[in-house]
C-alpha cells in the first residue's frame, strides 16, 4: 500500500505540464519546486527552475546602489543651490518671518513661511514626501495670502538630466504663468498658488522668483 501511494504521488508530480507551471504564481511555483526537489522529480525540478529564471529575467531591474547614491547626491546639491538663491534673495528683500507677520496683520490664519528648512537646505516638497516623485525640493515665502516658491522637480524613474526648476505664485504676480497642473503632474495634491512656470536652468528660475518677490516683498 505504501509503495502504491508513493508511485501515485510521483505520477501526480510528473503530470505538471509547462502550461500549468507557467500559470502558477511565484509563490506557487516555488512551492512546486520545493516539492519536486524533495521527491527527486528531476525533470520537474529543471522545468520549475527554468520558469523561475525566465520570470527573473523579465522583471525590471532595481536601480543599483550607485544610481540611488547619485540621485541622493544630486538632490543634496540642488537643495544647497536653492538655499544659496534663498540667501541671496534675503539680502535683497526683508524675508524674515517677523516682518511677514507684521505686514500680514489681520489676515486670518496667517502663518509665516521659513524660507528654507531647519537644516539650512531647501525644504522637502509634498510630492516627494508622498513618494510620487524622485525629487521635490523648494524654498518659499508668504506675505498676506500670497505664497511664492522656487524649487526643483524630478519625476520618478527618470534620468537626473530630466530635472526641471519651477516657480509657483499667484497668477497676478507671475508673468506668463500657467496653471500648475498644466506644467507638471501634481497627483491631486493641492498647490500653494494657482500658476507656475517651468525652467531648464536655476538662474532663469531664480530671476523669475526675484521678480515675484519684488512685487510682494519690496
Amino acid at each position: 500500500m505504501a509503495s502504491r501511494a508513493i508511485t501515485r504521488e510521483h505520477e501526480n508530480m510528473v503530470d505538471w505540464t509547462d502550461d500549468r507551471i507557467g500559470a502558477l504564481s511565484d509563490s506557487g511555483l516555488k512551492n512546486l519546486l520545493a516539492n519536486a526537489e524533495r521527491k527527486s522529480v528531476d525533470d520537474l525540478v529543471a522545468r520549475c527552475r527554468a520558469e523561475l529564471e525566465k520570470r527573473n529575467v523579465s522583471k525590471p531591474r532595481k536601480a543599483s546602489s550607485k544610481a540611488r547614491s547619485g540621485l541622493k547626491d544630486f538632490e543634496h546639491e540642488m537643495s544647497l543651490q536653492l538655499a544659496v538663491v534663498g540667501r541671496r534673495m534675503a539680502e535683497k528683500y526683508d524675508l524674515s518671518e517677523e516682518t511677514a507677520k507684521v505686514k500680514s496683520a489681520g489676515v486670518k490664519g496667517f502663518r509665516a513661511h521659513k524660507l528654507v528648512g531647519s537644516d539650512g537646505h531647501a525644504k522637502l516638497g509634498g510630492l516627494q514626501r508622498a513618494g510620487f516623485v524622485a525629487i521635490d525640493r523648494y524654498i518659499s515665502y508668504r506675505r498676506c495670502s500670497d505664497i511664492v516658491s522656487l524649487g526643483v522637480f524630478l519625476p520618478k524613474d527618470q534620468d537626473i538630466s530630466e530635472h526641471r526648476f519651477f516657480v509657483i505664485a499667484p497668477q497676478e504676480v507671475l508673468d506668463g504663468g500657467k496653471p500648475v497642473d498644466a506644467i507638471r503632474d501634481n497627483h491631486g495634491q493641492k498647490q500653494s498658488a494657482d500658476s507656475a512656470l517651468m525652467f531648464d536652468d536655476l538662474e532663469a528660475a531664480a530671476d523669475a522668483f526675484d521678480k515675484v518677490l519684488a512685487r510682494i516683498a519690496a
